[in-house]
This record gives structure tokens, C-alpha cells and sequence, in this order.
């Protein structure tokens, strides 16, 4: 099968792979459309650790079950999404069938073969089927979605009825919002560096409203959440916080924030929690994408073919969503 293949720092080529080997739990898929995301683009630059080269990237993947075990859920021939992350199934937590705080996790696309690929092999527990009336298009986006939507619902705070403020005018951002929405808040404030996409944003809801960053210093938001992960976001999502709010850090990026303003952490008793994975999640917000609560039509606004994603990497476009298309 062909395979989008990372040799190393800012080298990605187009090879072969076997076509994985079935195995007991196991189920593959077909890809139709895989996703690039920014930290795709990190790995390509070479500013995430640890990842070994001869790896297949790919964790946004949507497609067609076409081998192996199936379940009560996921049937041979049903179009799905797949939870990439997985267990290592050894640690404490593990053994103790945790479903949380696994001590040495692992996901496709880090830390073995992903699904920039024709065909990739995913535990068939953590697969999911998507409705009829979904396209792939829309179903690609799921990944990139049930992740701030899970961190919404784990933070713990109360969404409805609230005020939420958004640092960021990625991807990441556009889901929180049209999260936030969807679980009532009352209104829901984007901070965007550029005016590039708020047409994008304001067509989400008539709820939420774009502010400018000494704007957003006057705000009063009972939760802020930052999607980008520099000094400047960080500060905006804390200044914008209410004393005693809470903050969510999602965001990490090439410009690290290198100034924590911990000082009003401190003094303003503001809490602040990171995010990562949301495997819950998924039945969840796959069924609130059915129901039309959340919509991803249209996000995905580049398609491009296995061969030019190399070239897209290193010459990138800003796309909101740019998917590799296998068939």
C-alpha cells in the first residue's frame, strides 16, 4: 500500500508498507481522508521529541472497515472514525483496567504507523461508526472536534448559561466554540489575532462574538479557554477570566509561552487545567454531529493527494483544515 512516511526532519516521503496483518482485536480500515493537523506539522519540523523516523503519520482518520474483528457497534463495511490513542497495558493503571492515566501511552501516527496510508490497523474498541448522512469530509473533522469537547466536560465547569471565552483562530478554536454552543452557553467571545476568519466564527451562532485582545482585558468570562499556547494567548485567556474562573490550556505552539503571567494565577485564585486525549467522548460527540448541534461541513478546505503532501508541509498554506485523500 502506498504510505505517507516520515525519514526524519522535514523529510516525508511517499513509500510502501505491507497492508498491516490482521490480529485478534484488531480491525482495518480503508482510509478515504486523513487529516493534517499542526501537530503534524511540529513532528514534520522536527519540535516534537521522541518520535523515531520510518513512521507513518496520520491520527485524523476517517474511512471504511473492510478486515478484521468486529463488534456489537462496528460491523465489515460500516464508514467510521477512529480513536487513535491506545493503552500500553503494562503500567499500574493498566493492569487495574483504568480507562484513565495509563503511565506509558502511545498513538498512531507518534508512536507507530498512522493513517496517512491506504489501509491502517486500529484496536477495534475504539472505533466508532458514523451516521449515513455524514460525509467523509465531515466525519474527518471528529478527531480534531471530540478532543475540546471532551475537555470542556472534564474541566468540570459549568457550560450553560455561562460565558466563555476562546483564544485562537485555528481549528481547535472553531470546535470550542461551536462546542461551547452546543453545551448552552450563553455567549461565547473569540479573540482572534487576524480578522481572517471571522466570517467563519460569527456563522457558528449568533451567540458567539468576536472581541479584540484589550477587549478581551474588560471581559468577565467564567471560563476561558486557550488554543494556541503562546505567551500572548496565555495572557489574553487569563486576563479575560474572572478572579476564581478557571482557565483550560490546550494549545501548545512553536512560540512557547515564555512569560506565565502566575502572578494573577496566584492571586486571583484562577484554576487552570490542561488537556489532552477525550477517548470518552466519542459516541458523544459523534451523536451530537448527527444531530446537526455541532456542524464541521465546509472545515475541511483543502484536499490534496498522498504525492503533495510533502510539498504542502513545507510550503504551507494556512488552510483550516487540510485532508490527504487515499481513493
Amino acid at each position: 500500500m502506498r504510505a505517507v512516511i516520515l525519514n526524519g526532519e522535514g523529510d516525508l516521503r511517499i513509500g510502501e508498507r505491507e497492508i498491516p496483518r490482521l490480529r485478534p482485536g484488531k480491525t482495518l480500515i480503508e482510509i478515504a481522508l486523513a487529516g493534517i493537523c499542526a501537530t503534524d506539522r511540529e513532528i514534520f519540523s522536527g519540535r516534537i521529541p521522541g518520535i523515531k523516523p520510518d513512521v507513518v503519520l496520520g491520527h485524523e482518520i476517517t474511512g471504511t472497515v473492510v478486515a478484521g474483528s468486529e463488534s456489537d457497534q462496528v460491523k465489515i463495511g460500516d464508514r467510521v472514525v477512529a480513536d487513535t490513542f491506545y493503552h500500553c497495558g503494562k503500567c499500574d493503571s493498566c493492569i487495574a483496567n483504568s480507562l484513565v492515566g495509563c503511565s506509558n501511552p502511545g498513538e498512531l501516527g507518534f508512536t507507530s504507523d498512522g493513517g496517512w496510508s491506504q489501509y491502517v490497523l486500529v484496536d477495534t474498541s475504539r472505533i466508532h461508526k458514523i451516521p449515513d448522512h455524514l460525509s467523509f469530509e465531515e466525519s474527518v473533522i471528529t478527531e480534531p472536534f471530540v478532543i475540546p469537547f471532551g475537555a470542556l466536560l472534564d474541566s468540570k465547569a459549568t457550560i450553560k448559561d455561562r460565558q466563555i471565552l476562546v483564544v485562537g483562530g485555528g481549528l481547535a478554536a472553531v470546535a470550542f466554540a461551536s462546542c461551547a454552543i452546543a453545551l448552552g452557553a450563553s455567549r461565547v467571545a473569540v479573540s482572534l489575532r487576524t480578522s481572517r476568519r471571522s466570517e467563519l466564527f460569527t456563522n457558528i451562532s449568533p451567540k458567539i462574538h468576536l472581541v479584540s485582545r484589550d477587549e478581551v482585558a474588560k471581559l468577565s468570562a467564567d471560563l476561558s479557554i486557550d488554543s494556541v499556547g503562546n505567551t500572548e494567548s496565555i495572557t489574553t485567556a487569563i486576563n479575560g477570566v474572572k478572579n476564581s474562573g478557571q482557565v483550560i490550556c490546550y494549545g501548545f505552539s512553536s512560540e512557547f509561552a515564555d512569560n506565565f503571567p502566575i502572578a494573577d494565577v496566584v492571586l486571583r485564585n484562577i484554576r487552570i487545567s490542561g488537556h489532552t486525549n477525550s477517548s470518552g467522548r466519542w459516541p458523544a460527540l459523534i451523536e451530537i454531529l448527527s444531530s446537526g448541534a455541532v456542524k464541521t461541513k465546509g472545515f475541511v478546505d483543502r484536499i490534496i493527494t498522498p504525492e503533495e503532501v510533502p510539498d504542502a508541509l513545507a510550503n504551507w498554506q494556512g488552510n483550516l483544515r487540510t485532508a490527504i485523500r487515499f481513493y
